[in-house]
């Protein structure tokens, strides 16, 4: 008797599995950074790297999913607004590093295969007055002609993890003014004295 109590049990528990949603089933996003669609654009793992609140760059993939068209695509970010155009089936990856090197890897998720096939070289896309906190979320919103825009809360990191240590906005260049070295004062040589004879 103990024996078929002991069973019935086992399979009572067991059972439950067949009842619970399996976690490999639900597809989860993996990246750090948001995903979102403004029309034609598919914005892919959007996220702001800055180290000091004040400048952040951009970093994700604008994806154009028009077979014809050209899109430029906005983003707004406070009072500064950046444009980056999307040739018609291609995308735009802004998570290349600053080299610019092709064997940099990026953890930007780029949608289907059918989506954006060719890979167009972008520019580095930077908000010079972000005022975004690492760590924090701010909202960007992302527009292109003809399209209703959409609003996202993009999240701040820092270059401190191995994988964004080469896309922390640039530094913008300072003018420094070098003042030429001094001459020598002249001084009346005996080439110049007039000859007395």
């Amino acid at each position: 008797m103990s024996v078929a109590v002991a069973a019935t049990i086992a399979i009572g528990a067991t059972g439950c599995a067949f009842f619970t949603p399996q976690d490999t089933k639900t597809i989860k996003q993996i990246t750090d950074g948001v995903n979102v669609t403004a029309g034609k654009i598919d914005v892919r793992n959007a996220l702001l790297i800055s180290d000091s609140g004040d400048d952040a760059r951009f970093v994700g993939t604008l994806v154009n999913n028009s077979d014809s068209d050209d899109i430029t695509v906005s983003m707004e970010l406070g009072g500064d607004t950046q444009t980056v155009e999307v040739p018609a089936n291609s995308r735009v990856d802004l998570a290349q590093s600053s080299t610019g090197t092709d064997e940099a890897e990026s953890s930007v998720q780029t949608g289907e295969d059918t989506q954006g096939t060719q890979v167009v070289d972008a520019r580095e896309v930077v908000f010079s007055d972000a005022k975004a906190t690492p760590g924090s979320l701010v909202k960007v919103y992302f527009s292109s002609p003809g399209t209703e825009g959409v609003s996202a809360s993009v999240p701040v990191l820092t270059s401190a993890q191995e994988e964004y240590q080469t896309l922390a906005p640039s530094p913008s260049p300072t003018s420094e003014f070098t003042f030429p070295a001094e001459s020598p004062s002249a001084t009346p040589s005996d080439s110049a004295t007039p000859n007395a004879n």
